[in-house]
């Protein structure tokens, strides 16, 4: 019983650590007698992924290559439903398995004359499955372990399917905002930041404005740091349907604020002392956007990097003397750039030059 138990435990951890199914598969083989234990993901032609415990790195490649197509056990487990436990010698007669190319130039010299399957799910032609291989028939207490196992193990590797759909939505949905120039931190009720896009990392790797310490979140001026402290808080205690909150916090001389927006994220308060709520931060910062549009000025328009930045400037600053000073250019300088920059875009007043980058922002978004 302790084997047993032992046994699923290990399970249901690589259910939530799939790195843990060697451990699975290497202490299943042991209880059932197995030489070896192999997982893999397959059709009947294909192996794209394949672990094996005690399977030399020579024999796996060869299988992938060449042997999987031509594995009599393999192409019948295909036909099995998920969670049906089943010994090879109830899926191909032994007469077959025997004179099979399989047996003879890949079973037989590792010493694997019998073995068992169980097939974990089944998907458009795929399945994921696991297969035993030894040198001793299976009796009638091991394969009724291992039938005992198999539910434990199909549910687990839901577990993993789960997660992967889970963590594979969240990572796009914060790499899809970097595309936007947009930065992303996910914050735990502890105020410890768990997850942060490239474009947040960026951002907070200048500490200037934001910074982490200890892994939390905060603010370089003191008053900035109690807001973020003061909205995070009462973006936890909102709920889902709260709408989120917004506010900006100062940089150094020369650098726009940066903007924040904070939102709760779902949470299921499903069992007592269980209440996890989490919340999102996404950080706007203005310098960097403009330094994005400006490379598609110089795209488009084929500004120089000079011309491009002059006329951020002046749509930031409002007039030319603003945009010489932050410079450090005379406004001569600023008024023959600015006639090539007219030139260029097909405008001929500083309004229409305005209106026209604005557009091009809002449809950057």
């Amino acid at each position: 019983m302790d084997v047993v138990l032992g046994l699923i435990e290990n399970i249901y951890e690589a259910g939530a650590r799939p790195d843990h199914w060697t451990v699975v598969l290497r202490n299943m083989a042991d209880a059932l007698g197995s030489s070896d234990a192999a997982m893999g993901c397959s059709s009947a032609s294909q192996v794209p992924k394949l672990i094996s415990v005690r399977t030399g790195p020579e024999y796996l490649q060869t299988y992938a290559q060449y042997y999987h197509a031509r594995n009599p056990v393999h192409l019948a487990v295909m036909r099995l439903p998920p969670g049906q436990a089943t010994l090879g010698s109830a899926l191909v007669s032994a007469e077959d398995f025997h004179a099979s190319e399989f047996f003879n130039d890949w079973c037989k010299p590792q010493g694997y004359l019998t073995g068992a399957a169980l097939n974990l799910a089944a998907e458009g032609g795929w399945r994921a499955n696991i297969m035993l291989s030894g040198p001793n028939e299976y009796d009638a207490e091991q394969h009724q372990l291992f039938s005992a196992l198999a539910p434990h193990l199909c549910r687990a590797f839901q577990l993993n399917q789960i997660l992967h759909t889970t963590q594979a939505i969240g990572h796009g949905m914060m790499a899809a905002l970097e595309h936007i120039n947009r930065g992303a931190l996910v914050v735990d009720q502890s105020g410890v930041v768990r997850s942060a896009n490239a474009v947040a990392d960026r951002i907070l790797a200048l500490e200037d404005g934001l910074y982490l310490n200890d892994g939390r979140l905060n603010c370089s001026d003191r008053q900035d740091s109690g807001a973020l402290q003061r909205m995070m808080a009462a973006c936890m205690r909102g709920g889902v349907e709260a709408s989120g909150s917004a506010m900006t916090v100062s940089r150094s001389e020369g650098h726009s604020p940066l903007s924040l927006l904070c939102v709760p994220l779902p949470h299921s308060p499903q069992w007592p002392g269980m209440d996890q709520r989490t919340i999102i931060i996404f950080l706007t910062d203005p310098d960097a956007r403009l330094e994005l549009q400006s490379e598609r000025l110089r795209d488009r328009f084929g500004l120089t990097p000079a011309e491009a930045a002059l006329a951020w400037g002046i749509t930031k600053s409002g007039g030319r003397k603003a945009a010489a000073a932050s410079r450090g250019v005379s406004v001569a300088t600023v008024r023959t750039q600015l006639s090539s920059i007219f030139d260029k875009t097909g405008v001929r007043r500083q309004a229409e030059l305005v209106r026209l980058l604005l557009e091009d922002l809002d449809k950057q978004g």
